[in-house]
């Protein structure tokens, strides 16, 4: 899984303190005396006197309660009952009474209240942001790749760690979203909580909730993006195959020119193909042949899509579309033997013996101890009737697999009895690099 590209919103810095009430004539009792518990609550919160600040916010989230039935125009008194609910931390509730007040007060014109009012909300909504930041930094401290099985004892302790602080985070940062719904930073970093837990589903939901309120935010943008393909290779390494293979098309009908989802695209029919039979094996190997194929021409300069789309085609039978990825590959990556071997192969299926040899040829000038080039180009000798040469060929390869390297080549050649092949050799090539005796069945 990549976990990059997901940042997390730096925290904010606190807004002014809360606002006193101002004085009001004729209100109703219920608005007049909730504020007045809020107030007496929070001098009692300041003074430290627990109990009594519990007994005088529950007091006035009833009468605010009432107060909010009975004179719905009395705004201030309804940002109050915002203001007790985020003391109690029902972040929910807070959000929605604060929202209510702020809206109406502005309505009416009353900016100084408004202002007020929206000062005390994001108040509260700043320490929720900042808690859920500061525990998803000390997650990340614990245990920085949540996606990693533990390895010992000691990791297994750090990432319950970190999942403890993940939590945490997510209610921290659900509560900051509640008070201020449609906050696309709020849901940016509640967002990444789910990202870096690996739950992709649960980190869309969230994005693309915060995109409705702000559609054109990038950073939101990005990290839906980042969700959606984490998802899919996510799918694929749990062998979800069918389903991870769905979503890649779906990812790119957005982005059709992205290198890298053909690339996962064809990695996932590629492993699928390997719980195939038949027709349906064959048919995967293609279609990774030519998602392979379609990634390389969108990012030419790595061997490897090519390498890969040449070996599918290969598996497929699909010879003569093999052909073309092989040179690719061996045009960005011209000694490798592996590559010159691959299209050596794919030439003697498609009858080019020739031009088969001559690849081979090639790869063993670079490499003459490589056995299994020596066997391969054996191969296309005894399909191009050359048995001469087939059974060269076997000779050095067996020499390789079975003998071992004489420690004095030139004294091994010499003792090669008068008449033999290893002495007309000596005589008309010279003293041998390496002599290989074995045991002939």
């Amino acid at each position: 899984m990549n976990a990059r590209g997901i940042g997390v919103a730096a925290a904010l810095a606190s807004l002014a303190t809360l606002v006193a009430p101002q004085a009001s004539l004729a209100r109703n009792p219920h608005c007049a005396g909730g504020i007045q518990y809020v107030v007496g609550g929070l001098r009692d919160k300041e003074k430290g006197n627990m109990e009594d600040y519990h007994r005088q916010m529950q007091k006035a989230l009833s009468q605010l309660e009432a107060c909010a039935t009975e004179d719905t125009l009395d705004y201030e008194a309804i940002g109050y009952l915002g203001w007790a609910y985020a003391e109690v931390e029902s972040c929910g509730p807070s959000g929605h009474w604060f929202t209510k007040a702020i809206n109406g007060l502005t309505a009416k014109g009353d900016k100084k209240r408004a202002e007020n009012a929206s000062n005390n909300r994001d108040s509260y909504w700043i320490n929720k942001q900042n808690e859920g930041i500061d525990r998803i930094s000390k997650a990340q401290s614990a245990y920085p790749d949540f996606t990693k099985a533990p390895e010992n004892e000691a990791d297994k302790t750090l990432k319950a760690e970190a999942g403890k602080y993940y939590q945490q985070a997510i209610q921290s940062l659900t509560c900051a979203s509640l008070m201020r719904p449609g906050n696309p930073q709020t849901l940016r970093n509640l967002g990444s909580v789910y990202f870096f837990m690996a739950d992709f589903p649960q980190a869309e939901r969230v994005y693309r909730e915060g995109l409705k309120y702000a559609p054109e935010d990038s950073s939101l943008k990005s990290a839906l993006r980042a969700g959606r393909v984490n998802y899919a290779n996510q799918l694929s390494t749990e062998k979800k195959y069918d389903e991870a293979i769905a979503y890649f098309g779906e990812l790119l009908k957005i982005e059709p020119n992205n290198a890298n989802l053909h690339a996962s695209l064809a990695t996932a029919h590629l492993n699928r193909a390997q719980g195939q039979q038949g027709d349906a094996r064959k048919n995967d190997f293609k279609m990774a042949g030519a998602a392979y194929q379609k990634a390389g021409d969108l990012q030419k300069d790595d061997p490897d899509l090519f390498f890969n789309g040449a070996v599918a085609f290969q598996n497929a039978g699909e010879n003569a579309l093999a052909e073309p990825m092989w040179r690719s590959a061996l045009k960005l990556r011209p000694e490798d033997p592996e590559t010159r071997s691959g299209l050596a192969g794919t030439l003697a299926e498609l009858g080019k013996y020739p031009e088969a040899i001559t690849v081979l040829q090639a790869a063993i000038a670079a490499s003459p101890k490589d056995k299994r080039l020596h066997r391969q180009l054996g191969g296309v000798y005894s399909k191009s009737n050359n048995n001469t040469k087939a059974t060269e060929e076997l000779m050095i390869y067996l020499a390789l697999q079975n003998g071992k390297a004489a420690p004095d080549a030139s004294s091994a050649a010499k003792a090669a009895p008068a008449g033999t092949e290893a002495a007309k050799t000596l005589a008309s090539m010279g003293t041998p690099e390496d002599v290989y005796p074995w045991e002939a069945q």
